[in-house]
């Protein structure tokens, strides 16, 4: 597969020899097609063992995180908006009883998944891939089991696990790569919300498959999610719509293999097309030489795999401040009299040195007090003030009552983010140096690279640990929760997913 779209050293319309540049930017390589080709074409026996396990583990995670988040006040407020303005359909929400047309279902249940930033991760290519992928396949999943179409399409058809199975890891796959094209975090750094802009060609290709599409009608989708493409980061700041924006990718790649599904055509080769394509458009300004690199999508596609890059999160903040988080963790553990709560009023200042997409992410400064919960979760100072007050940052210290504690903003208006270039190398760019001074001159300093979870990767009983922990918050059914977790954990062998949404649709609660 690897061959499909990278090996040509000759234009094919001009028969001259083009340089590595030039084959970066080839429009004629026809990576979209080969994409979609690989994406409709896989078959159970083409994907190693590890990867089917992981993405399992991935789709947990996000249930988990779809569970936990529903009903946290700024999902419930997206909730009743979007349940007052459309009307009934077919498609279960995570934790509530009404159901919606499948667009609007694939937003909510993204905006549950990404609601509380515990969501997985790519660290070389920004994005939230489960808020994208599970809420497309949910919704395709019950357009094929209610039925919903014209003609032959309009036969109900049962969804088996499998097929959702290969599905997931076709969307997985799919996003990372599309970004990695673009430069991986290079989109973030100018202020675009990454994951929001990878996540389309993600979760249409993904959709297409669950769907059954040819793969001309799967280019057809991307095509048509990759023009819907946008986010800005601004988001990052207040408000709640940072929370929806990968569930808008999410609408737009179902969008995209609906009109598809129908017969509707999409733009052709959108991924390399140099003028108005989606990695040429998303490249401009980046200052890179090419600005682009179009063989990236499909680079050892089948051989090596983008999924074991998604992390998984142990801390309830932007991934990019868990290395800070865990920098500051370390000094908490090597001088605990030092970082006594009672002491941490000697502290007089705290730098933290960042990459440059995380400094240009999270390194501002907070311009009020308090943050709300979005800015607190992505706002470096705030996230290290909380762990060295309470040793940990979940949940409970983005709650309201936490947000203008006197403790806190003591420590955060002590402390100022930089770049530093360290974390420019391949693999560092969420780690931090920490450096810590005290008013009789004491001072620490420490350097993490890498946040747990990189190398060697969250393993796959860490993650159902996670489950276990956060889920009982939302739900009080012990029995619902081991029902769901078998269930995707034995995906392969599921004959219908009906069951697993019709769990997941059952009532949650407020974990705040």
């Amino acid at each position: 597969m690897a061959d499909l779209a990278i090996n040509e050293a000759t234009d094919a319309s001009h028969g001259c020899s083009m340089t590595e540049s030039e084959l970066a930017l080839d429009e004629n390589v026809g990576t979209t097609n080969a994409l979609c080709e690989w994406a409709i074409g896989l078959k159970f026996s083409d994907i190693p063992r590890p990867v089917l396990e992981r993405v399992k583990h991935l789709i947990l995670d996000g249930i988990a995180c779809g569970l936990v988040g529903g009903h946290v006040p700024w999902s419930e407020q997206c909730a009743d908006a979007i349940f007052d303005y459309e009307p009934p359909g077919y498609c279960n929400v995570i934790g509530y009883n009404e159901k919606l047309g499948p667009l609007a279902a694939a937003i909510l249940n993204g905006a549950f998944i990404q609601a509380t930033e515990l969501d997985d991760y790519h660290s070389t290519a920004p994005l939230h891939s489960a808020s994208v992928v599970l809420p497309a396949l949910l919704a395709a999943a019950q357009c094929l089991s209610t039925g919903n179409g014209r003609g032959d399409q309009a036969k109900q058809k049962v969804v088996s696990g499998l097929d959702f199975l290969l599905a997931a890891v076709v969307g997985f796959e799919t996003g990372p790569r599309a970004g990695l094209a673009l430069g991986g975090a290079e989109l973030l750094t100018r202020g675009w919300h990454s994951g929001a802009i990878f996540g389309c060609p993600a979760a249409a290709l993904a959709s297409a498959r669950l769907l059954g599409l040819a793969p001309a009608d799967a280019e057809s989708a991307v095509g048509i999610a990759c023009t819907q493409a946008g986010g800005l980061m601004a988001a990052t700041y207040e408000g709640m719509v940072k929370r929806v924006q990968h569930a808008f990718a999410a609408r737009a790649g179902l969008f995209g293999a609906l009109l598809a599904r129908n017969g509707y055509v999409g733009i052709r080769k959108v991924l390399e097309r140099r003028y108005g394509g989606f990695l040429s458009m998303f490249s401009q300004g980046n200052g890179a030489v090419p600005p682009y690199d179009v063989r990236r999508v499909v680079d050892g596609l089948g051989e090596r795999w983008e999924i074991f890059g998604i992390r998984v999160k142990l801390h309830a903040c932007v991934g990019g401040c868990h290395g800070q988080v865990e920098a500051l963790a370390q000094l908490q553990q090597a001088h605990p009299d030092r970082f006594e709560k009672e002491k941490l009023r000697h502290i007089t200042s705290i730098r933290v040195g960042l990459s440059s997409p995380i400094f240009a992410h999270d390194g501002w400064e907070p311009f009020q007090r308090p943050l709300e919960t979005t800015g607190a979760q992505m706002d470096a100072a705030y996230i290290g003030a909380s762990q060295l007050v309470d040793g940990q940052v979940l949940l409970e210290q983005f709650a309201d009552r936490n947000l203008n504690r006197d403790e806190v903003w003591d420590l955060v208006m002590k402390t100022s983010c930089y770049h530093d270039r360290h974390f420019d190398q391949p693999h560092f760019a969420c780690g931090a140096r920490v450096t810590i001074d005290f008013d009789d001159g004491f001072k620490v300093e420490t350097i993490l690279d890498q946040p747990r979870g990189y190398n060697p990767p969250i393993t796959d009983e860490d993650i159902r640990r996670k489950y276990r922990t956060l889920t009982p918050s939302a739900v009080d059914d012990e029995l619902r929760l081991q029902r769901i977790e078998d269930l995707i954990l034995d995906l392969e062998n599921v004959d219908d997913v009906s069951e697993l949404i019709g769990l997941l649709a059952l009532p949650t609660k407020n974990v705040l």
